[in-house]
Order: C-alpha cells, then structure tokens, then sequence
C-alpha cells in the first residue's frame, strides 16, 4: 500500500509533463559552428621557430556586456571569438598579441577585444 501512495503522485507528475516540449540551440546542422574554435591551436611566435607557417591576417574577437543585466564581458569570451574568427579566415593556429578591456564604448557599457594574428602552420 506504502508504495502506491509513492507510486501516484510520481504517475501523475510524469503525466503532466508528457506534452512538454525541450527547445535548445544545439542545431546539428551548426556543429562545426560550435566547434570551430577547437580547430585552432593558440601559439606564440616562439613556437612556430622550427615550423613551416604564413600569417594568414590579423583577427581580433569581442566580449561585450550592453548593460548591466547582462553577463559580464570577459577575456574567454573574447579569445574563443578571436579563434573562431581565424578559422573563419582558414587559420589552425593564431598567435595572441594582447586583450584590452573598455567602458562605455557606445555600444558596449564593458567590452574585451583580444587581437591576434590567424596563422596556418603546415603539418
């Protein structure tokens, strides 16, 4: 009997939520869009002495916080952006030269920009 009072309410529970629906933002088709940023490996110049490489062009990425309800701009943000950018351009590689944070830069309240350079490294 001590288990079908358990039993009901669980039955219940699991009926009420049967036509509950899940949306998320993994889209199969945008895989390698997610992805992306772990093509590119972060390097300085010191690593690529004994490689055969070509600066491909120079990339930067953006964390941007509009207002204060948002979440806070960051580094990470900026560098995961930076690296999906030089994927963008054909890179494996990209050299970080610097990350600067900034107030109010009009369409930003808080942003981080870090700047690179997209590199293809021969393998």
């Amino acid at each position: 009997m001590l288990k079908l009072i358990y039993a009901l309410p669980a039955a219940a529970l699991l009926a009420a939520c049967s036509g509950v629906s899940v949306q998320t933002n993994l889209n199969p088709s945008n895989f390698t869009e997610y992805f992306k940023p772990s093509t590119v490996e972060v390097v300085t110049f010191a690593d690529l002495e004994d490689q055969i490489y070509q600066v491909i062009a120079p990339v930067h990425g953006l964390s941007c916080q509009r207002d204060a309800d948002d979440f806070p701009a960051n580094e990470t943000d900026a560098r995961v952006d930076l690296l999906r950018r030089a994927a963008d351009k054909g890179a494996n590689a990209v050299v970080i030269n610097k990350c600067l944070t900034a107030r109010d830069t009009g369409a930003c309240s808080i942003s981080v920009t870090c700047y690179g350079d997209a590199v293809y490294v021969k393998e």
